[in-house]
């Protein structure tokens, strides 16, 4: 019964047929720093998006206490 077990047909290896150097005049060499990964200049637009961060952030924070204050007013609790 053990010895059956070494008869067992040959797996069948892969075979790449593309190899790294023609794949590397397609798409080319990836750039190499920071901030490279990503599809959008980030050193030019640092302080326009932190801008964008914060007062979104700041208007979603604000906006319960604003209709909260505007409610009131309307209802003449204020």
């Amino acid at each position: 019964m053990i010895s059956r077990v070494g008869l067992r047909a040959p797996r069948a290896t892969r075979n790449f047929q593309v190899s790294a150097k023609s794949m590397n005049s397609v798409f080319g060499t990836p750039k190499t720093g920071t901030y490279s990964n990503i599809p959008f200049p980030v050193k030019t637009k640092r302080v326009p998006f932190a801008l964008v961060w914060y007062g979104t952030f700041g208007f979603f924070f604000a906006f319960p206490f604003i209709t909260a204050y505007w409610h009131m007013k309307k209802a003449g609790n204020i």
